[in-house]
C-alpha cells in the first residue's frame, strides 16, 4: 500500500440551509491538525445467549454513531469568518466597499451548521461531515507566534472516504501575528501580554432519540461561557483587581502592519478575574498568570470580536 503524508491536509466546509443535509462546499483552509471521524459504538447482546461449545457470547449489534473530533488553523484577517460566525452565532456587516466591517457577537442560538471535508494530506481521499456544529473554539496566540484557532465539533454523521480534490484558499492569506497586537486594556490600564488564550465553550450536546443511531440536532444543556488566561510581566494592578472583584471590559486589537484596513478587534465584555498567580520560583522575571471570565449584563453579551477586510460577507473564503 501506498503511504501518505500530511502535507496539504485541508477542511473544506459550507453553511447549510437545512440541518443534516449536505451544502456546497464554498471555503477552504490549511490544517494545523485535525481528528475529526465517525465513531460507531459496538455493544454485545444484553441477554446471556452463549456458544454451547464455549464461554463465549453470540451477537452483538450497533447502538449509536457519533461524529466528532478537532482541528486546529491559523488565523487570518480574511479568511476565519464563517467558522467565527459559527462558534459565536451572529454577524453582522456594515461598509459598501473596502474595508468591511464585520462584527461577530454571541447569540442564544448557534447557526444552523455545517457540511466539512476533511481532506487527508497527499492521500487524495476526503471524508464528508454533515450536521457539524462547533461546540467550543480557542483563539490562541503567544510572543513568537501566529494566532491558532482551535475548534471541538458535533456532527451527524458523514459519507464514505473518497478521492477527493484540495479546495482553494482565498487569494489573501495575511496571518495574525504576535508582532501586530496592541495593548491589552483593563480596567482602564494597558498592559502588554506574553500570551493570550480565549475559549468559547457551547455547551452543546448530542441528543440520541428512539428510531435512529445518529444524534437529532445538537442543542445547549448547559450556560454556555467564555473563558480568558493570559500572561505577562508581574504588576500589583491585576492581582488587586481580582482580590476587589473587579469587572470591566478588556480589549485588544491585531493590526496588520502593511496591508491596510486588515484588523481584528476583540471585546472581552464584563470580564472578572479568577486567579492572578504571581509566584515567586527562581531569580527570573517575576510573571503574572491571570484567568477571568466574561459574563453578560444583558446588553453586551461577553464577546465580541470585530474584524476589517475587503470581504463582503464576512463569511467568505
Amino acid at each position: 500500500m501506498a503511504v501518505y503524508l500530511g502535507r496539504n491536509s485541508q477542511i473544506i466546509f459550507g453553511e447549510e440551509s437545512t440541518w443534516g443535509t449536505a451544502a456546497s462546499l464554498t471555503n477552504s483552509r490549511p490544517l494545523a491538525s485535525a481528528s475529526l471521524a465517525r465513531n460507531v459504538t459496538i455493544v454485545p447482546r444484553p441477554d446471556l445467549l452463549s456458544d454451547a461449545g464455549s464461554a463465549m457470547r453470540r451477537g452483538h449489534y450497533q447502538s449509536e454513531e457519533s461524529m466528532t473530533g478537532s482541528f486546529e488553523i491559523a488565523a487570518t484577517y480574511e479568511n476565519i469568518g464563517m467558522l467565527i460566525k459559527h462558534a459565536l452565532g451572529s454577524l453582522a456587516t456594515t461598509g459598501s466597499s473596502d474595508p468591511y466591517s464585520h462584527t461577530y457577537t454571541l447569540a442564544e442560538a448557534l447557526p444552523t451548521g455545517l457540511t466539512m471535508k476533511l481532506i487527508r494530506g497527499t492521500s487524495g481521499v476526503g471524508e464528508t461531515f454533515e450536521g457539524v456544529k462547533l461546540s467550543s473554539m480557542t483563539m490562541s496566540i503567544s510572543a513568537g507566534e501566529c494566532m491558532m484557532l482551535s475548534f471541538d465539533v458535533i456532527g451527524q454523521t458523514g459519507t464514505a472516504r473518497a478521492s477527493a480534490s484540495l479546495g482553494s484558499v482565498g487569494s489573501a492569506e495575511n496571518l495574525i501575528h504576535h508582532h501586530h497586537a496592541g495593548q491589552f486594556t483593563f480596567n482602564s490600564v494597558a498592559y502588554d501580554l506574553r500570551s493570550l488564550s480565549i475559549t468559547v465553550n457551547n455547551a452543546i450536546d448530542r441528543r440520541q432519540l428512539l428510531g435512529s443511531v445518529v444524534t437529532k440536532e445538537p442543542v445547549r444543556t448547559d450556560f454556555m461561557s467564555v473563558e480568558v488566561s493570559f500572561e505577562l510581566e508581574a504588576v500589583d494592578t491585576l492581582y488587586a483587581a481580582m482580590v476587589a472583584n473587579t469587572q470591566s471590559d478588556a480589549t485588544i486589537t491585531f493590526t496588520h502592519p502593511t496591508v491596510g484596513n486588515r484588523d481584528m478587534a476583540i471585546t472581552l465584555q464584563n470580564l472578572y478575574l479568577t486567579a492572578a498567580d504571581d509566584s515567586i520560583s527562581d531569580a527570573g522575571i517575576v510573571s503574572v498568570s491571570c484567568t477571568g471570565v466574561c459574563e453578560s449584563d444583558g446588553t453586551d453579551e461577553g464577546l465580541k470580536i470585530v474584524m476589517r477586510n475587503g470581504d463582503s460577507t464576512g463569511v467568505g473564503n
